[in-house]
């Protein structure tokens, strides 16, 4: 269980600095932006990764679900974007509680088994994430439209179908499953790039920031792979506590204020993962 609690984290920091990355560039940056250099990029270095092991593609039904996962996993982002865009990049419960219970609900359905532990972990995991990422008004920032919690809403529900399609392709290949879905993605932003030209500005699409996005996008989305492979229920919920890690970029990097609820919910992860850990 240790090295799969690794490995979620490691998926949790990655998305976490992605996210607080991209929540930033979005001040200053059109979506579409973003999401075009950061896809690409992401597109690229699993292409690369999978170069280099060398290894012919695996022809299996299920690598279908990771085009899917590609297909629902582009949109999802766009969605977040959007509502960090219209808010803090410290992303609105929803984002995060209703990510995770999607790939814990599957787990459940097909079977998984939860020891008292894993089940006190998983419940704090849950609170956690929606804890730090609960939205708190401040003085200096409006209150997030409805439209950004519609968008966050849509992008929970995507980020879990995603989860889901990628942890179920990948027992096909796990490699393969990867490439094939961040190809999707990389295709679909190509196809929209060339449909809204207009709206893109091309000389900061591919610029650093934005290209390391995307590398610590697929780097996340790779160690939640290897680490669902083993156990979806923890392995998604310890993930999905990437806000608590935006929250604390924000903190440390843009001196946004720690609200005690916020504190709260890090701790709450802090004791997930204690659980999860025995």
């Amino acid at each position: 269980m240790a090295w799969v609690l690794l490995a979620a984290l490691g998926a949790a920091a990655a998305w976490g600095f992605s996210d607080f990355l991209a929540g930033v560039l979005g001040r200053r940056l059109p979506v579409l932006t973003i999401l075009l250099g950061s896809e690409v990029a992401a597109m690229v270095l699993a292409l690369l990764v999978v170069a280099a092991r060398g290894t012919p593609p695996v022809w299996d039904e299920r690598l279908w679900l990771s085009v899917a996962a590609g297909v629902v996993g582009l949109p999802a982002m766009g969605l977040l974007y959007r509502a960090m865009r219209d808010g803090s990049p410290a992303v609105v419960a929803p984002v995060a509680a209703v990510a995770a219970l999607v790939p814990v609900a599957w787990g459940l359905l097909n079977g998984e088994s939860l020891s008292l532990f894993t089940a006190l972990g998983v419940a704090a995991g849950l609170l956690g994430a929606t804890m730090a990422s609960w939205p708190v008004p401040d003085r200096e920032r409006p209150r997030l439209s409805r439209s950004a919690h519609l968008c966050a809403l849509g992008a929970a529900l995507g980020f879990g179908a995603f989860f889901v399609l990628l942890h179920e392709s990948g027992e096909a290949d796990q490699f393969w499953a990867l490439t094939s879905a961040r190809v999707t993605g990389g295709v679909i932003a190509l196809v929209l790039a060339v449909a809204f030209r207009r709206r893109l500005d091309f000389r900061f699409a591919f610029s650093a920031p934005v290209i390391l996005v995307g590398v610590a996008d697929v780097t996340a989305d790779a160690a939640f792979l290897a680490s669902a492979a083993a156990a979806l229920t923890p392995a998604a919920v310890v993930a999905s506590l990437y806000p608590a890690v935006t929250l604390l970029l924000n903190r440390s990097v843009l001196r946004e204020k720690l609200h005690t609820v916020h504190l709260y919910g890090v701790l709450a992860a802090v004791l997930a993962v204690v659980c999860l850990a025995r």
